[in-house]
């Protein structure tokens, strides 16, 4: 039998560009050379669409020529004008990459650089600020072109530029010194992971480890005087000072947190992505959940080019995950328990009813127009929904934290939306928590709290991901009731609402987070000494 030919698909390799900003439009004006991967010949440019993820026809092309000048090697050479709509990039996703469809079928690539070939170097073109939205183009780690819209931060305005810079020559000064960097979620919380063992490291007498936080927020406000002397206030000019000359990074996520996620600088990203970096991941919650061959999950995976890289985990089962799909050796992980759950309590006559479901990360701009028309918002009416009448009056409704601000002055559900930075006051009193997949499902059975999951978009959602991505969590091994519509939940609602945890679930759940004794930050840090991040006290 004949095999099946492979479809021709579009390289296009950007050899110059120059861009402005006209009449609402980026428009990149520049010249590449193109081939076709799998044919012969030249690519017809009239054959091309330019798409994004989430967006067919996303941006105008043209081409200077159709086939462009002949190159050997099967190349050619043209120039190009990509033309992309300001406005209408608010709907699309945060990260983009843009993709050359070829005769109405995918598989191109736009690559941001001819001559970097498949490696990126970390560049990006200038920022388009509009009302609070930066949007831009930028080469990701594969040397593929990507359009970037996200929340403004301080770093898109030239003085941010202008303050990382003198930054990263004041921090050469400090390059003697054994800074440990610590910080939660973009800098702005208190109450995960690394802030249990921050306390415990400082206890110790470690007074070469610092946590990065916004010193305005409560939980800041309320923590002991002997913890706050080593807190860097987050944006500070100590705090870029001090990520410019730390090699050693203990936090509950990726390195991008230390300073601020999705920033679009070149010495921070050749900072991030550089050799001899120290990094310990505690996690932010249980990660044995969406799967880490998932394409949104690479930031998880093996960094290879860190002089050491690891990775806490709750059990051997969560191990494997991370050794199946995250490239890891058992030696790349600590197998001691999550150090937030040495404080993980809940109050005697804990009565509430948490909705808290994972955010999409697809629907972050969407939501800024239109919050009701998400997919996030609809799955939260149908859990509410869901809670029988009788009990509605002990619904809390957590939005996540990477949405949290839409939700402010949000009317749909009244009373019962909470918009906070801490989550450990409200899990101390949850007696039942609905979720879809998101980790906190792990914290609230921790202390005690029953379960309900509702994966009624599960499969949609898995496929956002990206190929091949799955629930790590099944049937076989989830630890309470899995439900697909308001009935389900209303039945379960009622079965498992101020009910003692079922031995089958315990059972379950005692596979995937084996450690229950409150000594999980000893353990951490008796592995830290052993890799040499810590001296023995």
């Amino acid at each position: 039998m004949r095999p099946l030919k492979k479809k021709e698909v579009p390289i296009i390799g950007i050899l110059r560009m120059k861009q402005r900003e006209e009449n609402g439009y980026m428009i990149v004006d520049g010249s590449c050379v193109m081939w076709l991967k799998n044919g012969k010949g030249r690519v017809d440019t009239d054959q091309i669409r330019i798409d994004v993820p989430v967006k067919e026809n996303a941006a105008d092309i043209s081409f200077g020529s159709r086939f462009g000048k002949r190159l050997p090697f099967g190349l050619s050479f043209n120039t190009f004008s990509l033309k992309i709509n300001i406005k209408e990039t608010q709907t699309f996703d945060i990260q983009n990459k843009i993709q050359p469809a070829y005769k109405g079928e995918h598989g191109g690539r736009f690559l941001y650089s001819f001559t970097d070939l498949k490696k990126g170097k970390n560049k990006n073109n200038k920022i388009i600020i509009q009302n609070g939205v930066s949007t831009y183009l930028r080469q990701n780690i594969n040397n593929t072109l990507c359009l970037t819209v996200r929340d403004t931060n301080p770093y898109d305005f030239p003085e941010g530029q202008e303050r990382l810079k003198k930054a990263k020559k004041r921090a050469a000064g400090l390059k003697d010194r054994d800074i440990i960097l610590m910080y939660e979620k973009n800098c702005a919380k208190y109450e995960e992971s690394a802030s249990v063992l921050y306390e415990k490291l400082i206890d110790a007498g470690y007074d070469n480890v610092y946590f990065v936080v916004d010193k305005s927020i409560p939980a800041v406000r309320d923590i002991d005087e002997k913890y706050r002397k080593n807190l860097i206030d987050k944006h500070s000019d100590k705090h870029l000072e001090y990520f410019f000359a730390c090699n050693k990074f203990i936090a509950t996520e990726a390195i991008d947190h230390a300073l601020q996620l999705r920033i679009a600088n070149k010495d921070v990203l050749d900072k991030i992505n550089g050799k001899g970096l120290m990094y310990v991941f505690l996690q932010h919650g249980v990660m044995y959940m969406v799967s880490l061959g998932s394409t949104m999950r690479a930031g998880f995976r093996k960094k290879e080019g860190y002089r050491l890289h690891k990775t806490v985990v709750s059990s051997e089962e969560e191990a494997r995950h991370f050794i199946e799909l995250g490239g890891m050796k058992h030696d790349d992980l600590y197998v001691t328990g999550l150090a937030k759950f040495d404080k993980a309590v809940r109050n005697e006559g804990a009565d509430k009813i948490i909705i808290m479901p994972t955010w999409r990360r697809w629907e972050t701009n969407q939501a800024k127009s239109g919050l009701h028309e998400t997919g996030y918002y609809k799955m939260i009416e149908t859990m509410y929904n869901g809670v029988p009448e009788a009990l509605r009056d002990k619904v809390v409704i957590l939005p996540h934290p990477l949405i949290t601000e839409r939700f402010s002055g949000e009317e749909g559900f009244g009373k019962h939306v909470v918009v906070t930075d801490q989550y450990d006051p409200l899990l101390r009193d949850c007696a039942l928590l609905i979720t879809d997949y998101s980790s906190i499902a792990y914290d609230a059975y921790y202390r005690g709290a029953n379960v309900i999951f509702y994966w009624k978009d599960k499969d949609e959602c898995m496929e956002h991901y990206g190929e091949g991505t799955r629930l790590m969590l099944n049937q076989d091994n989830v630890f309470g009731p899995v439900c697909m519509n308001e009935t389900d939940i209303c039945k379960a609602v009622d079965e498992y609402y101020a009910k003692p945890q079922r031995e089958k679930d315990i059972a379950r759940y005692r596979k995937i987070v084996e450690f229950h004794d409150g000594r999980n930050s000893e353990r951490i840090i008796q592995c830290l000494i052993k890799d040499g991040l810590l001296s023995k006290k």
